[in-house]
């Protein structure tokens, strides 16, 4: 017996952002584990997955409409990751005051990536808008 849904095409589309955006970062992780294994073939394939995961769900956000006007868009994400980089310190702080030094340091790295990626979309901004 089939089962019968409801839902709207713009939820299905949600549903879609949502089980690709998942799907990336879990591929990603297991291909993390892939490499601690020594296994690069299994990793380099999982990372190939991944990214066409993400593409599927950005073509989704894409056609939903769901990206407005760039430059707009661009300062949303620029203090996105302005809040990520002091987030991700917050966090640091907290995995040291646990002892989880490995936690710690990898929080401190992403938080650097974070700003790094401002940097960058701050650079976008002034050059092109």
């Amino acid at each position: 017996m089939s089962e019968t849904t409801t839902d709207t095409l713009e939820q299905h589309i949600a549903n879609n952002i949502s089980g690709e955006t998942w799907e990336v970062v879990h591929y990603l992780a297991m291909a993390l584990k892939a490499d601690n294994e020594g296994k690069t073939e299994v990793a380099r394939t999982l990372r190939y997955i991944a990214m066409e995961e993400a593409a599927h769900g950005a073509r989704f956000k894409y056609l939903a409409g769901e990206v407005g006007d760039l430059r707009e868009e661009i300062e949303k994400m620029l203090a996105g990751e302005e809040g990520a980089f002091d987030g991700k310190h917050e966090g640091m702080k907290q995995a040291e005051a646990a002892g989880n030094k490995e936690v710690a340091s990898f929080f401190d790295t992403a938080a650097h990536d974070e700003g790094r990626h401002a940097a960058m979309l701050r650079d976008l901004l002034g050059r092109y808008f």
